[in-house]
């Protein structure tokens, strides 16, 4: 019926993976199509890394030497720097505590000015005068009155309702019987 039991385990069959297989039949499909471009390109990159390589090389090293320039400050420059920064802080300091006392006097010359207008006012109203003069000062820094702007009109002046050609629009005429 079937082969005698020898006692002999049967040989195993090599089979080869399919992952594998299909790896290696695309690579080789990959460089049948387009082997040339592919020789080409490894063929330029060779040669632009040698024409390129050592100018790549000293473009890094300067960069790394500028970074390293940036982080490394010489504590004397940067005390300097610290004290010329603090200098110009005082002087605008300085600067702005003397605009806030000019703008401090301002205020209390004109509280003076107000407060003298009303003791007048009030000694006018004792003396049976009016409360306030009809002539007041310019104050500094105000400007004329604006003169009002002319106004336009808002139709042009043969424009006549009754002459109908300023509009086209008609209603639609309406009726009692609207289908249906």
């Amino acid at each position: 019926m079937g082969e005698p039991d020898t006692g002999k385990p049967a040989e195993p069959t090599n089979l080869s993976p399919t992952l594998l297989t299909t790896a290696f039949n695309l690579g080789i499909g990959l460089v049948q199509s387009y082997g040339w471009f592919i020789v080409g390109a490894f063929v330029l990159v060779l040669y632009l890394r040698n024409k390129f390589g050592s100018s790549f090389e000293k473009w890094q090293e300067s960069r790394e030497q500028q970074n390293h320039k940036k982080y490394d400050v010489d504590p004397d420059i940067a005390q300097q720097r610290l004290e010329a920064m603090e200098r110009a802080r005082q002087r605008m300091q300085e600067q702005l505590n003397a605009q806030a006392e000019t703008y401090a006097e301002k205020q209390k010359r004109r509280e003076e000015e107000k407060r003298q207008e009303k003791i007048e006012n009030y000694n006018r109203h004792l003396e049976g005068k009016s409360y306030t003069s009809k002539y007041k000062p310019k104050e500094e820094g105000a400007s004329t009155p604006l003169k009002p702007k002319p106004k336009k009109p808002l139709r042009q002046s043969d424009y006549n309702p009754l002459m109908g050609e300023s509009s086209t629009f008609r209603a639609p005429r309406r009726s009692g019987f609207q289908g249906g």
